[in-house]
């Protein structure tokens, strides 16, 4: 009997030391997490704000003040420290929310949940956010100037999480029993992806196609019509456009694919809104411009933005940023104003695809048939073995939607063509925006942006307003990228 008691004992205790040390399901190794020394206890405590710190690598002394609402505003003596100290104060305050909203752009999610979250990391591979993240890339790359800066954040940033030891590691961390792992340039253009497909990645293709199918043309346009007569547009509806001379892309012979889906990516929310505007001197109490912006974006927890000064001897901003990217990205300087509000257009598009056969190494385009590429995603996934998914690109973009994912057929898929895929240095605008001191600048800063296209608004202490849709847009023929088309 004494035996049984003493087994029964031992594989109580082994059971309890496993459960207190392993991730059961959503729960947290209770061992590790209520440790007093390591775990919960440790975070009960206020971020500090005060005092002295060496980080390697700063040219100047760098000085961080908190106002009464715990605001950091920066002084900093040149642009590459001012950039390190951004890095290093927004991950002292906001590291998981930074990490975490990388991972989910990225497709990566199962990393740190496990088989849970499997179909919405496929979904992002599949979306391109990571070939739209390596794209952005090349452009910065090509610019000495903001590389320079993007590496002085990720070296600010890695320097806080490099002064972590694990009772340290923010509540998140311990909850779901991960750790930081280092920051880099990619994570910061994977961050203004995810704010790509936030706020540039609705579309009704589908919907559109099936509803064309069920009520036929002519009640389809009264129900569905392109623009209502009530809209009123920042913009006159009689404004004069025969200054722009680009022609227009000709309408193809077959537009329309005459197949649905009953399937979607997942979208932004159709309510989504947001509203700026700009007041001259000449309207206001003051006699000086007013400029509001108010922009829609997701109530989250933390917020979204953080909110922050970032002064040097040439420039002085404060404003909302985001926690990952460099910048203000809607604020004021000591000349300007500035903010952005979605300019919500048509940017994604669907084509049916036809492969000449099931190894879909080609596909057909006009009388002939191109080759496509192929590009492995490998899905790492907490507690299980990794799952390799291979997704076709064709020149219009990845094919989301095939035999492998969401489809049944073989030889047919869905291909997705999106400015997300395009590329672009859109850290910069925003940093020039920082510095820009008049109308002149403001234009000179946005020109360069391309999506997700944004109204931005502006004032400037000489009295200057303005609002300028900037962004790129396809050159659509009339109707294109209404409903899922033939990508033959």
């Amino acid at each position: 009997m004494k035996y049984i008691k003493f087994l029964a004992t031992f594989i109580l205790t082994v059971a309890i030391f496993y459960a207190l040390n392993n991730k059961l399901g959503a729960i947290p190794p209770l061992g590790k997490f209520l440790n007093p020394y390591t775990g919960i206890w440790q975070n009960e405590k206020d971020d500090s704000t005060t005092g002295e710190l060496i980080l390697n690598g700063l040219k100047n002394d760098v000085t961080v003040h908190y106002d009464e609402h715990l605001i950091p505003h920066v002084f900093a003596k040149n642009d590459i420290d001012l950039y390190r100290a951004q890095g290093y104060i927004t991950a002292k305050h906001r590291l998981w929310q930074m990490e975490f909203q990388t991972y989910a752009a990225a497709g990566r999610l199962s990393e740190i949940i496990g088989k849970g979250t499997l179909n919405y990391d496929r979904e992002e591979r599949r979306r391109g956010m990571g070939y739209g993240a390596e794209q952005a890339i090349l452009k910065m790359q090509d610019d000495a100037e903001t590389l320079s800066y993007l590496e002085a954040y990720r070296d600010g940033v890695n320097d806080y999480i490099n002064s972590l030891i694990p009772k340290d590691y923010p509540v998140e961390y311990k909850l779901l029993d991960y750790s930081p792992k280092p920051w880099t340039i990619k994570k910061t253009a994977l961050l203004l992806m995810y704010m790509t497909k936030d706020l540039a990645s609705g579309d009704d293709d589908f919907e559109y196609t099936n509803a064309m199918q069920l009520f036929g043309k002519d009640k389809f346009d009264l129900l569905f019509p392109d623009f209502f007569d009530i809209n009123d547009p920042v913009i006159p509806k009689d404004t004069d456009w025969s200054f722009i001379d680009t022609p227009i892309t000709p309408t193809p012979a077959e537009q329309t694919s005459i197949d649905s889906l009953t399937i979607e990516l997942t979208e932004p929310h159709p309510d989504n809104g947001s509203n700026n505007w700009a007041i001259s001197g000449t309207k206001s109490y003051s006699g000086n411009p007013i400029l509001a912006n108010d922009p829609h974006l997701g109530l989250n927890l933390p917020s979204i933005w953080f909110v922050m000064q970032l002064s040097t001897p040439e420039y002085n901003a404060i404003g909302a940023t985001l926690p990952g990217a460099l910048g203000v990205i809607s604020g004021f300087n000591t000349h300007i104003a500035w903010g952005e509000t979605n300019a919500t257009r048509d940017v994604l598009d669907w084509y049916k695809i036809e492969f000449k056969d099931e190894r879909r190494k080609h596909y057909k385009f006009g009388d002939s048939y191109l080759e496509t590429t192929k590009r492995v995603e490998e899905i790492k996934v907490r507690g299980a073995e990794a799952i390799l998914d291979t997704v076709v690109y064709t020149h219009h973009g990845p094919v989301v939607f095939d035999e492998n994912y969401k489809g049944d057929h073989p030889k047919e898929g869905y291909a997705l063509k999106w400015i997300g895929h395009l590329g672009g240095n859109n850290q910069r605008p925003f940093l020039k925006l920082n510095k820009a001191k008049t109308y002149d600048d403001y234009l000179n800063a946005i020109k360069e942006y391309t999506a997700p296209a944004q109204n931005f608004v502006f004032a400037s202490t000489e009295g200057d307003i303005a609002l300028w849709i900037q962004g790129k847009f396809p050159n659509k023929w009339k109707g294109q990228g209404k409903f899922v088309m033939d990508g033959t």
